[in-house]
């Protein structure tokens, strides 16, 4: 499978899971707490699920690298709650129009 057909096989994928259920298991791994903590809309990333610059830095990364997609530092930085970040994502996988 060449890289432009991984790339696309992963892109349905997503699309078929969503990409909200990528971010949830991303935080659920990299905090340890459990995935339903980890997918309430309203948790404060910080506050609620205890991630720290370094830790959301690694969210950040593992879903750029999962889900081929670059999420600029002014993104990152805006970023406060789960919702915050599963619509950053979902804008980001967005089909460009």
């Amino acid at each position: 499978m060449t890289g432009e057909e991984t790339a696309a096989a992963m892109a349905g994928a997503v699309s078929d899971i969503g990409s909200g259920a990528f971010v949830t298991d991303t935080l659920a791994a990299i905090t340890g707490l459990s995935r339903e903590t980890c997918a309430r809309r309203s948790a404060v990333l910080t506050d609620d699920l205890g991630v720290d610059s370094l830790a959301l830095l690694e969210v950040v990364e593992t879903l750029q690298g999962r889900l081929r997609i670059v999420v600029a530092d002014e993104i990152t930085a805006r970023v406060r709650t789960v919702a915050d970040l599963q619509d950053a994502v979902a804008r980001l996988m967005a089909p460009a129009s």
